[in-house]
């Protein structure tokens, strides 16, 4: 979360500091998403039976960018530009939207999902927050109790094993003279199917942030993990969302070199998947990862690009614009099986809603593993 932030203050520092609360901003809503190569092979009745391990990880979108805020010359813009951006999230439907990811689940039914971008939005009207008043707390969108509703609504069962909460940030929008509050809070989480057991769970924010020292702000990311026992077999779950392209180059590199440390130990099979925000097969972060022993499932795979990123801002697009491979799925203490067949999901013309809408600016990506 963004921590210790005081708006009176920062309102008080407009002048020489706007840029950067602009840029910060940004980089908390501004986040990432594929283009599917082929149809992906999905295992028959039979295949299923024999399947020991299948995952999936899936950066749902928040649903609004920042470009125009990132531009704002004028300070008393801001404001209605951050109301702008609020509109544009409301107008990407994340119910519509998590009930076309809960259709994708069914699909492919994994033993576990890494979710990203797992969002809480909240408001306050009138706002308070510039003269250093308490934190919008109604909420407008709980975008993991939403995604858990579609769930159930396909008839599926998943649990919620373990969550961990990243930054928070509250901003003002309409006028400086009247104006409403509006808090965005982000999570990461890992879900697993009622077969799966699960137990160790673990949230830790990275050390290495995101800062800026003359506002006091601090933005966390982190990663979350469980032990899951599928078929017998105990594997160390971990779902990340390193930090994002723009400014935090360095904290990215920083933060996988930490995640690399901090796992070190495990003797487990490790699972690592999510939004790495580091290309495929020349970003900094991702050579970290294949230095410290972890193997990219996708390269099991001979077809396809398997690139996950990125929709346009309104993820309204006819055609998919991802150009990127950035979400992932790694293991490591796990002799590969001959038999890994791994995909994209959403990222089909196909998979958009009716209204348009892609389900992500993401495409989510799926692992089968078959053991002998």
């Amino acid at each position: 979360m963004l921590k210790n932030l005081n708006l009176y203050s920062w309102y008080s520092k407009f002048d020489s500091s706007i840029k950067i609360v602009l840029l910060l901003f940004g980089v908390l809503l501004s986040l990432s998403g594929c283009e599917r190569i082929s149809d992906p092979m999905l295992p028959d009745d039979s295949t299923l039976e024999a399947e020991p391990l299948t995952v999936m990880t899936y950066n749902v979108y928040v649903g609004g960018s920042t470009d125009r805020l990132l531009v704002v010359e004028n300070l008393l813009q801001v404001p209605q530009e951050v109301a702008n951006m609020y509109n544009n999230v409301i107008a990407s439907d994340f119910p519509g939207r998590a009930a076309a990811i809960a259709k994708s689940i069914k699909t492919y039914q994994p033993h576990l999902i890494g979710l990203q971008e797992i969002s809480l939005i909240r408001r306050q009207s009138p706002g308070d927050r510039l003269t250093g008043g308490e934190p919008a707390e109604e909420v407008l969108f709980d975008f993991l109790e939403i995604m858990m509703e579609a769930l159930q609504t396909e008839g599926l069962n998943y649990q919620v094993a373990a969550k961990v909460q990243n930054f928070d940030i509250e901003m003002p929008m309409g006028s400086f003279t009247e104006y409403d509050d509006v808090r965005l809070t982000d999570f990461d989480v890992i879900l697993a199917r009622s077969d799966v057991t699960v137990s160790r769970p673990v949230s830790m924010n990275y050390n290495s942030k995101l800062t800026i020292d003359d506002l006091f702000i601090e933005v966390l990311r982190g990663y979350v993990a469980i032990d899951a026992t599928v078929s017998g077999t105990t594997y160390r779950v971990v779902n990340t969302h390193l930090e994002a392209e723009a400014l935090g180059k360095e904290s990215r590199v920083t933060q996988a070199q930490e995640l690399v440390n901090n796992l070190q130990d495990e003797t487990l099979p490790i699972i690592l998947l999510g939004d790495f925000n580091t290309a495929a097969p020349d970003g900094a972060a991702y050579q970290i990862l294949l230095s410290a022993g972890y193997v990219d499932v996708w390269q099991m795979d001979s077809v396809g690009t398997g690139n996950t990123c990125c929709q346009d801002d309104d993820i309204l697009n006819e055609v998919s614009d991802h150009t990127v491979r950035i979400d992932q799925i790694f293991v490591r203490n796990l002799e590969i099986p001959a038999s890994v067949t791994t995909h994209t999901i959403g990222d089909k013309p196909s998979d958009r809603l009716p209204s348009g809408l892609w389900p992500s600016d993401h495409a989510g990506v799926a692992a089968h593993f078959t053991f002998e």
